[in-house]
Formats: structure tokens, C-alpha cells, sequence
């Protein structure tokens, strides 16, 4: 006899979506709610931040609105971000199938996020977030306080870990003269979670912290040590952090999904899968290299990770790369076809990019498998698996 199960799927978006991700995700999102007929899906989608204005985008209010019908998705907006972009009522008249959360000072939304989660990660004592943006430039950093801060309150052990230009959000002594000084509300965050009882992990990575200047060489100890960053956020291997995505608890980032399993027979011992979408152009910025080296060292890890080339992302497997002698930068076709036979690591791309910039994949990685929407489905929610974490890089 087969037991029953729920699977909850949680998405979080604050960064602009683009017409073409609203796209691929939606009809995702349809054809994963017909997967299996006999097993419950629930899918809900948390927006805030610069992703809010794709309600009001006419080529993609339709795809959220139909999305919305759909019975087994909710779709819940930051109504107090909303309000502060000028786009309460609009929305709330165009859109009447999304849940807009009331004036909260800041924070209802962000306690119902935290709310969602817990009840989703079942028996789960903390929760994190993955910081990849610096601060003042970025509002990520704000919405990663009022995260971990909810978490906090809601009894939770707050964990921070600051990758890529997260790690600006450690430097010590800042002082804005307009927005709130994040450097010290981390600080405090850590400080009030360690009093009450709580176990704060507050990490940075020590690659990104070396090349930022964070973490420095100590001439007379011959050591590397931590430079020009608050006490409060040790400095760590980036093998050392990934070790934490072994926990059961969520995991949330500027754009990530969790997908979470409860059944009779359920493992909450079982290490979360991970799957990695790779949404940007190669070299232009960090992004590629930072969400494969992420990928590749949770898959040494032992942790089953599956790298997906989408949208621009899908430009790293087109032409062939090559990288002049005097710059110092990774050659991502090399890194990709040097990890293809890690047992734990698969790549993908996403075949509906690659045709619609009418491109396709260099011959020496065409053994990377062409997927298209109906089976981005079937990997995200057709697996047997306890939990899932979904990042874009």
C-alpha cells in the first residue's frame, strides 16, 4: 500500500523578473500541478522588492493572473513594498487573485514568509540566508535582515552566509547617512540571538573575502586573518559553509525555491538536493563562476546537485571560449567539461533559451542533455526526494 503525500513548493523573488523567466517559470509551475494526479501539490510564491513591478507589466500581468487561478498556487505580495513602489492599488485592482499583505510596518510580510517556511521544514530550529548582494547598493541586504530577523522572533537560530558581494555587508565602520547601517544591524542580530538562547552562524566566504580584501595575510604569523570586517562574521572555507546545506531547514537567497516532501515514511535525515539555475551571460559579472563553484563543492559535498543553463546562462556552452594569456579569469566551458563525471553534479540547459537567441551548444559539450519546460517540471517535483533547495545564479 502507497502512502500519501503533500509536496509544498516555496518560491521567493525579489529581484527583476524578466518576461522571459515569468514565462518558463509559469508553465512550469502548470505542468508540475499535473504531475502525478494522485499526489497533493501546493505551490506558493512569495514577491517583494523590484519583482513586484511584473504585476503591472502588461506582457507578464497575464501569466501571474493565470497563474493565480490555478487552485493549488498562491501567489503572496509584500504589500508594504508594493505600497512603497506606488503599486498598491494597482495591483490589488488588476490582480485579484494575489494575496496582498496588509500595512505592517515592514515586517508582516516577512513573519508570514517565516511562518510558511517553519510549518513547511517541520521541526526545523533555524533558518538561512545566502547574501550575494552589497549593501546600500542593493536592497537584498535589507530584506535579508527582516528574514532573519523574523526568524529570530519567531524563535528560530538565525544563519548568515555572505557570498560574492555579500561580502561587502561585513566591512566594519560603516556609516550611512541615508539608509539603515546593515553592517550593524547584523552585528546586533548576532549579539541578540546569542542572549536568548539561540545558536547565530554567521559565515563569509573565505575566497570572495580574500579578493575583497577582508581576509589578509599576517606577514609576522604567516596566517591569513580577518581585515576590516565585524566580529560577528567568521570568515570561513566556502567548503565549510556549504556543509550547512546538509541541514533540514530553508535556506533563502535574492531568488530561491524550496521544495519540501511530507510523508509517513518521509527522511528528514536525507541531505536536500540542490539545483542551481545559471541565468547570466559568462564573464561580465560573478555570477556564473560563483554559482558553479557553489555547485561543485556541494557536489564534492555528496550533495545531489543539478546545474541549469537558462536564459542568458545558456550563453557559457555556446562558441568556444578562450581566454586571453594575460587575463586571470575561469574558462567555464573548461570548468564545465573538466567536472561532466563528478558522480554527485549534473548539468542541463534549458533548450527554449538556446532557441530563442537562436543558438546552440559547442560541440564538446553537447553531451550536457537539452531540456525543455514540461521536464524542468519533472526534475524539480517528479523525484522522490525529501527536500529541495533551488538557488539562481
Amino acid at each position: 500500500m502507497e502512502h500519501s503525500s503533500i509536496q509544498s513548493s516555496t518560491f521567493f523573488f525579489s529581484t527583476p523578473l524578466s518576461h522571459e523567466r515569468i514565462n518558463w517559470y509559469t508553465e512550469c509551475i502548470a505542468s508540475g500541478a499535473g504531475i502525478e494526479p494522485g499526489q497533493k501539490r501546493a505551490f506558493t510564491v512569495f514577491i517583494t522588492g523590484d519583482a513586484l513591478f511584473s504585476f503591472v507589466d502588461a506582457q507578464s500581468r497575464e501569466a501571474w493572473n493565470a497563474l493565480s487561478e490555478v487552485p493549488s498556487v498562491q501567489i503572496v505580495a509584500d504589500g508594504d513594498e508594493l505600497r512603497l513602489h506606488g503599486l498598491g492599488d494597482s495591483v490589488g485592482a488588476a490582480s485579484p487573485g494575489i494575496t496582498i499583505t496588509e500595512r505592517g510596518a515592514g515586517t508582516l510580510f516577512w513573519g508570514q514568509l517565516v511562518s510558511h517556511l517553519s510549518s513547511e521544514w517541520k521541526g526545523t530550529k533555524k533558518a538561512a540566508f545566502l547574501l550575494c548582494h552589497p549593501p546600500y547598493m542593493s536592497r537584498i541586504p535589507v530584506h535579508m535582515l527582516r528574514f532573519l530577523s523574523g526568524a529570530h522572533a519567531a524563535g528560530l537560530s538565525p544563519e548568515l552566509y555572505a557570498y560574492l558581494d555579500g561580502l561587502h555587508n561585513i566591512h566594519n565602520g560603516q556609516r550611512p547617512s541615508e539608509f539603515e547601517n546593515i553592517g550593524r544591524a547584523i552585528a546586533t542580530l548576532a549579539r541578540k540571538s546569542g542572549e536568548s538562547g539561540k545558536d547565530p552562524w554567521f559565515a563569509a566566504c573565505s575566497r570572495c573575502a580574500t579578493a575583497r580584501g577582508y581576509f589578509q595575510m599576517n606577514p609576522g604569523t604567516g596566517y591569513c586573518e580577518p581585515a576590516s570586517s565585524i566580529d560577528e562574521m567568521t570568515i570561513r572555507p566556502l567548503k565549510e559553509i556549504l556543509s550547512r546545506f546538509s541541514g533540514y531547514y530553508p535556506i533563502l537567497s535574492h531568488t530561491s525555491g524550496e521544495i519540501v516532501k511530507h510523508a509517513e515514511t518521509s527522511d528528514q535525515d536525507t541531505r536536500p538536493r540542490l539545483i542551481i539555475f545559471i541565468t547570466n551571460p559568462p564573464y561580465g559579472t560573478e555570477w556564473t563562476f560563483g554559482g558553479l563553484s557553489l555547485a561543485l563543492a556541494t557536489a564534492m559535498e555528496g550533495i545531489p546537485t543539478t546545474v541549469i543553463f537558462i536564459e542568458h546562462g545558456v550563453y557559457s556552452l555556446y562558441g568556444t571560449h578562450e581566454v586571453p594569456p594575460n587575463d586571470k579569469v575561469f574558462n567555464v566551458q573548461e570548468m564545465v567539461a573538466a567536472t561532466l563525471d563528478i558522480p554527485s553534479l549534473c548539468y542541463l540547459v534549458h533548450a527554449p533559451s538556446l532557441e530563442r537567441r537562436g543558438i546552440g551548444v559547442e560541440e564538446h559539450l553537447t553531451g550536457i542533455r537539452e531540456v525543455q519546460n514540461d521536464d524542468l517540471a519533472q526534475i524539480l517535483w517528479g523525484q522522490d526526494n525529501s527536500a529541495t533547495r533551488i538557488l539562481f545564479f
